[in-house]
């Protein structure tokens, strides 16, 4: 391993963090600016248009330059700096992000099932975080958070229209394909993994990843739900030993609601038509849900070394030693 790949990996875990941060910070102005530069190409719009879109989504002409800076988004503040990141710090990027293990079908398909059966859950938890009322002091700020969370569910419903298939298989990489694999290489990729080496406590480093996770999403009302999905997402990595689990629960998770605003017509972007949950309903997805998790932490892969890409660069060196 060179030396500043060695400094790097030697660095005490805020280092790392700061340098990650960095990175993304980097990744999203660049990728950003392309993405302005792409907008300007092709759909002729100014960075006053931007601005007035983002403000609007619902203003005409605005979804797909907004789409399009979707994508340069997830790409430049998440994909990026987790690749760039996993190659300055390891010798073994594809093992450091638990790349290289894949995932059996029956564990596969019990992620699929398992997103789906938490669906009654996550509703109930939206539904629970919503009512919340924070003390009268906080009320602007209760006020600006509740308006940042409505705009990004405006947003989202107006991505969300498609009238034909092509739309929905570019709503399928946009806001699912391309969320899960930049979203899941950045946290439980990296973030994730960085901790659990630094503080050797997996459940901690894993709660302080869904939280970062869900903060991320600049959505208060939303919070918790996030932060449970984030939570469940970084426990499927951990017991399989791979980032190919919470890529796919990501994917689910994101992909059901393109998939039922499509071929059902229900808009699952609206907090304000969350209905209280039906208790047999939630109960049913608790119970579904339960039987699912102790399946996959009954069939948990060993648990994997801290330095397992060490020990790959190693054995590798061994073998052409040997030739």
């Amino acid at each position: 391993m060179n030396t500043f790949k060695g400094f790097i990996r030697s660095s005490s875990v805020y280092f790392q963090i700061f340098l990650l941060i960095g990175l993304a910070l980097f990744g999203a102005g660049l990728l950003g600016a392309m993405g302005f530069f792409a907008c300007q190409t092709f759909f002729g719009v100014s960075f006053t248009d931007v601005q007035q879109f983002m403000a609007d989504p619902t203003l005409n002409g605005a979804v797909a330059p907004l789409k399009m800076l979707q994508i340069f988004s997830s790409i430049g503040l998440f994909l990026l700096p987790a690749m760039v990141f996993s190659q300055l710090f390891s010798p073994q990027p594809e093992t450091f992000l638990r790349l290289k293990n894949t995932v059996s079908w029956p564990i596969g398909v019990s992620i699929l099932l398992l997103i789906i059966v938490f669906t009654p859950i996550t509703d109930a938890l939206t539904w629970l975080n919503h009512q919340i009322h924070l003390p009268e002091f906080l009320a602007s700020f209760e006020h600006n958070a509740r308006m940042a969370t409505e705009n990004t569910q405006a947003l989202l419903g107006t991505f969300l229209r498609m009238e034909t298939f092509l739309d929905f298989a570019y709503n399928l990489f946009l806001l699912a394909i391309l969320p899960a694999v930049a979203e899941e290489f950045f946290f439980r990729g990296v973030v994730q993994e960085l901790l659990i080496r630094h503080t050797q406590r997996t459940h901690l480093s894993i709660w302080v990843t869904a939280l970062a996770f869900a903060l991320m999403h600049g959505q208060i009302f939303a919070l918790v739900p996030l932060l449970v999905l984030g939570a469940l997402l970084g426990y499927l990595k951990q017991w399989t030993g791979s980032l190919w689990a919470s890529i796919i629960g990501h994917f689910v998770n994101n992909g059901l609601i393109v998939v039922v605003m499509y071929f059902f017509a229900q808009d699952l972007s609206d907090l304000d038509g969350l209905s209280t949950p039906q208790i047999s309903y939630l109960l049913g997805g608790i119970v579904l849900a339960a039987g699912i998790i102790f399946y996959l932490f009954r069939n948990r892969s060993t648990p994997y070394l801290a330095d397992e890409d060490l020990i790959d660069e190693k054995n590798e060196a061994d073998d052409y030693d040997g030739m």
